[in-house]
């Protein structure tokens, strides 16, 4: 299969060069430059300056479309890009048009601003360059500057793992928070606007979020990771880690000389590294959630120690060749996305899912790009490393880019509770998901969850000292009343519910105190509380 879209993919572009020699006799501009650009790279866009970028692509083409993504706390209109041919205004309009939708986030993190820039960039070309026919069949949705007031909180010490190349750069978190924790206990504006007005208002078939790393001395220009699907369906991810990663990564190698490999990190002190190990699965981190929606995904992170300029190219030429693969393949995406939305509705109630997750190795181990270390003795006797100016590869080491269930839960028809926790059906609702009420009373067989303990994370995530429920599960009957909620679980967003509902979830509703209020006085008083939410089986 794999060979298929490289050939496929190599033909597609011959035709593109031809293209950018007609492309480069046309002017463009000053407004259309990017502030990078027209500093040679020394700056990075203030909002003001995307929003003049927009500004100007926007005043010579009626292929974008404009929306808003929020109004952010300090005043800035964050806008939501639509680029299609012919032109789509609307989400209904989206969904007649049968085209696969790909959404491309940028400055997430307000400090990491390759992936504005280089959205700034593509949809220039993409508009008036040598890129026009990525619209021929596929719908663009973009925020280039998600984290607007942690971009413009810029100093010249927020990013010294970018080696000070641009000297100013944002802050990584929107007033404290870090958005990229936040997809699922939803308490950022943005975050709240983004499941509104985009994973829902939108419903993209393919989300890429754009970042830089926090310093590991690998030898990629960029690195990247797909959506980790845990409890969802495999086959979004399957697809996005086995045949669209290695499609790209082999195109940026053939056509721009770039090595891009598979995103983790490694201890230098252990030299040679035998393993390279990713980050956490958890679907607070939005690319993780989208197998949650049976949606691909993917996570990219340019080298923090590459100058600036060259962090934007690899960040352009990613984003580039992802939209030429989806040109190519886009309906099969949308093909397999649908497919596993009909698997997660009809799942067997008393099945065991994951609810917690360990990271293990894939299959196959890989050969690692890296920087050199060399051991020294220090003076005080012990062993220290200096990093050498040398790229090697590492053959064999073990890549942790899965993970396995170390606990389960038995997947219900349903959820229920009690009509006094309207918070609770609100915030389902703001992930989209529909919560009914009953008509009348009625008995259910199922299961309640007996708490014994919460224990407390040793660290905090946006403030939360996070709780691990402990207890055991008891199969009951229980009689709700009417105008109580219910979650029918024959729906596609089944998954998710499972996930932010589950008790014993390491990233659910509990584990982000969602239940503490009502718990810890209860264990405090008798010693033991029952979990508000009933699973019926």
């Amino acid at each position: 299969m794999k060979p298929r879209y490289c050939l496929r993919l190599a033909a597609f572009c011959l035709g593109c060069a031809s293209a950018s020699v007609q492309a480069a006799d046309a002017l463009l501009p000053a407004t259309m430059m990017t502030a990078a650009e027209r500093s040679d790279y020394v700056r990075t866009s203030t909002f003001a300056e995307v929003i003049a970028v927009l500004d100007a692509l926007q005043a010579q083409s009626e292929l974008l479309h404009r929306e808003r993504l929020l109004l952010t706390r300090e005043g800035r209109d964050v806008p939501i890009v639509v680029l299609a041919d012919p032109p789509v205004t609307s989400p209904e309009q989206a969904q007649a048009s049968e085209k696969p939708v790909i959404y491309i986030q940028g400055n997430i993190h307000g400090g990491e601003v390759e992936g504005k820039e280089a959205a700034l960039i593509l949809m220039r070309d993409i508009l008036f360059g040598d890129k026009q026919h990525l619209l021929a069949n596929q719908i663009l949705v973009f925020v280039p500057i998600y984290n607007a007031d942690g971009n413009d909180a810029m100093a010249d010490d927020n990013r010294p793992n970018q080696e000070y190349s641009p000297l100013m750069t944002g802050v990584r978190t929107a007033h404290g928070l870090d958005l990229n924790r936040d997809g699922m206990i939803i308490e950022a504006d943005e975050t709240r606007a983004l499941m509104r007005n985009v994973i829902q208002r939108w419903d993209p078939d393919l989300f890429v979020d754009l970042h830089t790393t926090n310093g590991t001395w690998h030898g990629y220009s960029l690195t990247y990771a797909p959506s980790y699907h845990t409890a969802g369906d495999p086959t979004t991810s399957e697809f996005t880690s086995d045949v669209l990663l290695p499609t790209i990564a082999q195109a940026v190698q053939d056509k721009f000389a770039l090595d891009f490999g598979w995103y983790g990190g490694f201890d230098y002190r252990d030299w040679p590294p035998t393993e390279l190990r990713t980050y956490h699965h958890a679907p607070r981190y939005l690319t993780n959630q989208m197998a949650l929606r049976n949606r691909m995904a993917i996570l990219s992170e340019t080298f923090s120690h590459d100058r600036f300029y060259k962090r934007v190219h690899a960040a352009n030429v990613f984003i580039e060749e992802i939209l030429e693969f989806t040109h190519v393949h886009g309906q099969e995406i949308r093909r397999l996305n649908r497919a596993a939305d009909a698997r997660t509705a009809q799942q067997t109630v008393g099945a065991e899912k994951g609810v917690a997750f360990t990271m293990v190795p894939r299959e196959e181990p890989l050969d690692l790009l890296s920087y050199r270390y060399i051991p020294f003795a220090a003076e005080d006797g012990t062993t220290d490393f200096a990093r050498s100016s040398e790229l090697v590869v590492i053959e064999g080491v073990a890549n942790y880019n899965a993970f396995e269930p170390i606990r389960t839960a038995a997947f219900p028809s349903a959820y229920v509770f009690s009509s006094a926790f309207a918070g609770l059906a609100d915030k389902l609702a703001q992930h989209g998901i529909h919560v009914g009420q009953l008509e009348a009373d009625t008995t259910f067989t199922g299961q309640v969850y007996d708490v014994t303990g919460i224990a407390k994370q040793d660290y905090q995530l946006n403030g939360h000292s996070n709780s691990l429920l402990q207890g055991e599960f008891r199969s009951v009957s229980r009689t709700y009343s009417r105008g109580d909620y219910i979650v029918d679980m024959s729906n596609r967003l089944a998954n998710l519910i499972f996930y932010l509902l589950e008790p014993e979830s390491d990233d659910g509703l509990a584990f982000w105190n969602a239940f503490d209020e009502i718990l810890e006085p209860a264990l405090d008083a008798r010693g033991d509380a029952e979990y508000p939410i009933f699973k019926v089986l």
